[in-house]
């Protein structure tokens, strides 16, 4: 056999590896398997928020529910109304706080801003005195979806 056919022989039997390969590979990404999952919850919680999309209500206040946005309510009063801030490991969320001087209620409005994952401490003042501390993790899909996972 010379070296020409030899070398052709390699080049296409390389190409056929190449070709079973690659449409192996795609096989296996296209079937799903039905493991058990393993991994953090948050882990968990943000592959969830990726799958339900569609599925994503307007709001929620609820842990673990997809929604367009995510509402904490409490109660508090303090001499001059009300107080509050926040502390957020993630600049992809907005918050906004609707307060209630009649019923002394604090409502809380979140929404993402931009995909990821978010540690944050919501902060508000119960009295004068006392000012109540709240973590909270979120993540935030690319649909700008929220679901608070603890």
């Amino acid at each position: 056999m010379t070296n020409t056919k030899r070398t052709s022989k390699s080049i296409i039997a390389t190409l056929i590896a190449v070709i079973i390969a690659v449409s192996s590979f795609a096989m296996i990404s296209a079937v799903s398997a039905n493991a058990a999952y393993e991994g953090s919850a948050q882990a968990h919680a943000a592959q969830k928020s990726e799958i339900v999309v569609s599925q994503a209500a307007e709001k929620t206040a609820k842990t673990g529910e997809l929604a367009k946005a995510y509402y904490f309510k409490a109660i508090g009063k303090t001499s001059y109304g009300y107080d509050w801030t926040y502390k957020t490991d993630n600049n992809n969320v907005k918050v906004k706080c609707k307060y209630d001087f009649k019923t002394n209620k604090y409502t809380f409005k979140i929404v993402g801003t931009a995909k990821g994952t978010n540690h944050f401490t919501l902060k508000y003042k119960t009295s004068d005195k006392k000012t109540v501390s709240i973590p909270m993790t979120f993540v935030v899909d690319a649909q700008k979806n929220i679901i608070r996972v603890k």
